[in-house]
């Protein structure tokens, strides 16, 4: 399957990854430099996932 977007966010990610020679780190760096001044809000699923596991027990029970 060929997708467009994927295939264009699959370029972006190259070319972040090779201005920063393939430097994890430096990635990092990068990448929380670019959200400092930014409101984002960080999603974590990890509660959902626990609240679903928790109802799913609850119901075989």
């Amino acid at each position: 399957m060929d997708d467009e977007i994927i295939r264009e966010l699959w370029q972006i990610k190259e070319s972040i990854a090779k201005e920063h020679d393939y430097n994890v780190e430096a990635l990092v760096t990068h990448l929380r430099a670019m959200r400092v001044g930014r409101d984002l809000k960080l999603v974590d699923l990890r509660s959902n996932k626990r609240a679903i596991k928790r109802d799913i027990q609850a119901d075989c029970q």
